[in-house]
């Protein structure tokens, strides 16, 4: 059993018990639980299926983290009637998806995952055999880019059932859609070039990153690896943003004070870079994991989880109509369903995502704590499979601290790991309350080896130091340990009542800024822990609001006179439409030409140049407060510099 990060744990249930449904179109439908949808008038007819189908896999998993049966029983509804409704091939699911076009089947992906977590927690083998029978009854290519990602559900397939044709096939589909795409940018050749990855979609860019990293866990073949590997560097050599998630405004561009990533990319994040570090051991991945999950992440949704943002980003002083920098949509306010519908399911996987992987074992009968937040697990240990629990008590990452105790009937002896993140350079590690000897090296798994008996203990220190990281367009921005901090701004939320799915249980925001934001900070590198005062509060129940951010950050700052939004009173818009065949499915999308509307905009800007600082710079310097960017929603992350 494990339990997820206490309040966002709660929060997440509370959202779910009083039903995305709220959200409206697709949730309000029979999604997966029956042969189709009434009245699918998406775009493309996949689409509900795809959103509903990150609902149903986040349900499943949160329900099962948290033994709550009502989660668990809504989510099996739609996986019983699916595996109720095979077809005389075995094949499971809409029956327009079985039809020789690519696109649509992406969706059986996204929706084996519940399936994959129900059969993990029940040892079901029909849930099994009913994956089997569907990838093996018509071997359909699955060569499509995104179709490709299929080749997950067959090699996990292939682990439980050991059925080698299982393996092949996801051979086979790896290759032949390299081959067939061998000019994209996520195929394997396009991943291992050292080129930007600008203009490609950035949820297709996550989910085909990590096939060669599957791969080469059932098969061991390095060349497998380096793809998914280089694909990863890539991100963070030409794309990350300060908050823990790739660029991905729906594409990935380059980094700009004003970029943004979809919420679907930190759920796709995370659930996809955890493959490489199963694969490597290599810590970089966990940190980078922490990264998105304790910042990303809570940024991007209202504290009780019930509304989101479709674009979210580390600087946004305004998250209200209009304010989406491209084109001046509305996709920054905070809603139940805030743009398209792929976010308000996706969501929910974001921290069922990070609790499922925060254990691992190390194949050999010891015990991994990979990642770091209060939960309890059962695993059996050493040589004779001993069941161990052991209780991990902390308020990590708003403390230092982690601690450990084990409950086992017998001394057992066995590896337990604990993780050294790579921003920490003075670990301590005790034993029942004795240090350890072993090196504690920064970006190492450290392996506590002993014949481990009931009531012990182990605790971690792991003391969190300010540090400045250089950022686009000569900013700064101030970490400490795996959180980075954001300016304090007053903010006023106001129910957008122009939204159709606004309702008093599920409402949705316009947020502005009612206190100033435009400040550069005073601080440098070499001075750094002088200049900024640290003041720990009262940690609560929900840690994540604002109101009660368990850290806060007083730091020396200037006012910038002239830095202000951005003001357009024309767009440039791009008209985009579809190109169908004979059955009326859509063949590709296509830029039909461009136009300007004009109104009124607001817009977050870039941050100040240098002629606008040494013309706007105020003289007097104030203190302000940055709180973790978790608990910021109104938000500047990347400042200018003020000295």
């Amino acid at each position: 059993h494990r339990d997820l990060h206490l309040s966002i744990r709660r929060q997440r249930q509370m959202c779910i018990r009083d039903s995305l449904e709220n959200a409206g179109y697709p949730f309000n439908t029979v999604g997966w639980a029956a042969d189709s949808i009434p009245g699918n008038y998406s775009v493309e007819k996949w689409w509900p299926y795809e959103q509903n189908a990150y609902w149903v896999d986040g349900m499943m998993r949160c329900g099962l983290l948290l033994n709550d049966t009502f989660l668990i029983n809504k989510a099996r509804k739609s996986i019983s009637y699916v595996m109720d409704h095979p077809d005389s091939t075995g094949f499971l699911g809409p029956k327009f998806t079985k039809a020789n076009y690519e696109r649509d089947r992406w969706i059986h992906a996204i929706f084996f995952r519940a399936m994959m977590a129900e059969y993990e927690a029940t040892k079901n083998p029909a849930i099994l055999e009913a994956i089997k029978k569907h990838y093996l009854g018509d071997r359909f290519a699955h060569t499509g880019i995104r179709e490709s990602v299929n080749a997950e559900v067959v090699l996990w397939a292939y682990e439980k059932s050991k059925d080698t044709a299982l393996l092949n096939f996801a051979k086979e589909i790896y290759h032949q859609s390299n081959v067939l795409n061998k000019d994209a940018k996520v195929s394997d050749i396009g991943f291992l070039k050292d080129s930007v990855a600008t203009g490609e979609h950035g949820v297709t860019y996550l989910e085909k990153s990590k096939i060669g990293a599957i791969l080469f866990l059932y098969t061991g073949d390095s060349t497998y690896l380096q793809p998914s590997v280089a694909a990863f560097s890539k991100l963070d050599k030409y794309h990350m943003l300060v908050g823990g998630v790739n660029v991905s405004s729906e594409h990935i561009e380059p980094v700009t004070t004003q970029e943004s990533y979809e919420i679907c990319d930190i759920s796709d994040y995370t659930w996809n870079i955890a493959y490489l570090l199963k694969a490597t051991g290599n810590v970089a991945y966990a940190d980078k994991i922490e990264r998105a999950a304790f910042n990303a992440a809570p940024g991007s949704v209202s504290n009780n989880f019930k509304a989101l943002q479709y674009f979210s980003a580390p600087n946004q002083v305004i998250a209200a109509r209009g304010n989406y920098i491209r084109g001046g949509g509305d996709q920054m306010r905070y809603a139940p369903n805030p743009g398209t519908e792929c976010c308000p399911g996706n969501v929910n996987r974001m921290m069922p995502n990070f609790a499922i992987n925060s254990w691992m074992t190390d194949g050999k009968g010891g015990i991994v704590a990979a990642m770091y937040a209060p939960s309890s697990v059962t695993y059996p240990a050493g040589e004779r499979n001993v069941d161990v629990t052991i209780d991990e008590e902390t308020n990590y990452p708003f403390t230092d601290s982690i601690h450990f105790t084990f409950h086992l009937t017998e001394a057992t002896e066995f590896d337990f790991y604990i993780r050294i993140p790579h921003w920490c350079n003075n670990a301590t590690v005790l034993v029942n309350g004795v240090a350890v000897k072993n090196t504690l090296t920064p970006g190492t798994y450290i392996p506590l080896r002993q014949a481990y008996k009931e009531g012990d203990k182990v605790t971690v220190i792991l003391p969190a130091t300010l540090s400045l990281t250089a950022g686009v367009e000569n900013g700064i921005s101030i970490e400490r340990g795996p959180l980075l901090y954001s300016l304090k701004i007053e903010e006023d939320w106001k129910i957008d009542t122009a939204d159709k799915r606004s309702t008093p249980n599920f409402p949705a925001y316009e947020l502005f800024a009612k206190s100033p934001w435009n400040y550069a900070l005073c601080v440098t590198k070499d001075s750094l822990q002088q200049q900024v005062k640290v003041v720990n509060k009262t940690y609560s129940d929900n840690p994540w609001s604002i109101e009660n951010a368990p850290i806060e950050l007083q730091v020396p700052a200037r006012l910038v006179n002239g830095w202000t939004l951005l003001q357009k009173k024309e767009m440039k818009f791009e008209n985009w439409t579809v190109e169908r065949d004979t059955m009326g499915k859509v063949k590709r999308w296509y830029k039909d030409g461009e136009g300007i509307r004009k109104g009124s905009w607001s817009f977050t800007p870039l941050i100040p140049d240098a002629a606008l600082l040494k013309n706007g710079l105020s003289k007097k310097i104030d203190m302000v407060t940055l709180v973790p960017y978790g608990c910021s929603k109104l938000r500047v992350s990347v400042f200018p510099k003020g000295i």
